[in-house]
């Protein structure tokens, strides 16, 4: 894999990202990369209000799928402005052809020139440190890398590819081992907000919950271990959408089998009262 592997696409925005030829999949179709980075892994994550907490160890976020590093650069961004916690930050990536492209094309990918030095540092050394941030790039297969964090996460922002392109990272299993790094009240966002992501979130262990409007997607999906925070918990009126729906295994699952379908309506989201009820 390398630069030939993607190639630069101007969304209808005007604003350039980047195609992969193998999948054919482009990153951050919808907003573009930057608006969608801030919506769905700063403002949607309450990362400035984590950031601004008062405790006494860093903040902790996990990046699955760097690519041309928009998310992680989102993330810092809002670190240096908020001159809080010192942020920890973990990217997940096995692909270095992405970041290596927005490089070499300043002109077209202003945000990644401005922070070049930095970029190059983490493409040279995989781990840099600067004032307030620690930044490490655990290569290779994502689910391995899992295995050699060294701290519980508070901020997961899932961006792999599509189940489509990545099936491996969107099963129950791969989930669930995600949920068990996230610390008590962490939470995790991603673009996706189809049914059988969330029914997979679900089973992994996840509270689910609908998240911010991105472009033509009414909704993307934030979820947690429990329901403190999330605004719009799926509840009443999702279970039964669900139940109506051709889509209603998780990923990786033909067919819904009793028992799963069992898991999901025992699931303790859907027990309780005053939740959202969407």
């Amino acid at each position: 894999m390398g630069l030939s592997d993607f190639e630069a696409v101007v969304l209808g925005n005007g604003e350039v990202s980047l195609r992969d030829r193998r999948t054919g999949e482009i990153m951050h179709p919808g907003l573009g990369p930057r608006r969608e980075a801030e919506l769905l892994y700063v403002e949607q994550t309450k990362l400035a209000g984590r950031l601004e907490a008062r405790e006494p160890t860093p903040l902790r976020v996990l990046d699955v799928g760097l690519g041309a590093a928009n998310n992680a650069l989102a993330v810092i961004e809002c670190a240096r402005r908020m001159k809080g916690r010192a942020l920890h930050l973990t990217s997940l990536e096995q692909d270095d052809g992405p970041l290596r492209l927005v490089l070499s094309e300043p002109g077209r990918f202003p945000v990644q020139a401005a922070h070049r030095q930095l970029l190059e540092s983490l493409l040279e050394r995989r781990s840099v440190e600067a004032p307030g941030l620690r930044w490490t790039w655990l290569a290779g297969d994502a689910l391995q890398a899992l295995e050699r964090l060294e701290d519980p996460q508070d901020v997961i922002c899932f961006d792999p590819f599509s189940p489509g392109a990545n099936p491996g990272l969107w099963s129950v299993d791969a989930l669930a081992r995600f949920r068990r790094v996230l610390v008590p009240g962490g939470i995790l966002s991603t673009y996706s907000t189809s049914t059988r992501t969330r029914v997979t979130l679900l089973l992994a262990g996840f509270w689910v919950g609908a998240g911010a409007a991105a472009a033509v997607k009414k909704e993307t999906t934030v979820a947690s271990d429990g329901p403190g925070v999330l605004e719009l918990p799926l509840g009443t009126r999702w279970l039964q959408r669900w139940r109506r729906s051709s889509a209603r295994a998780p990923h990786g699952v033909a067919v819904l089998t009793p028992e799963l379908e069992q898991a999901v309506l025992d699931h303790p989201q859907f027990a309780t009262r005053g939740g959202s009820p969407c």
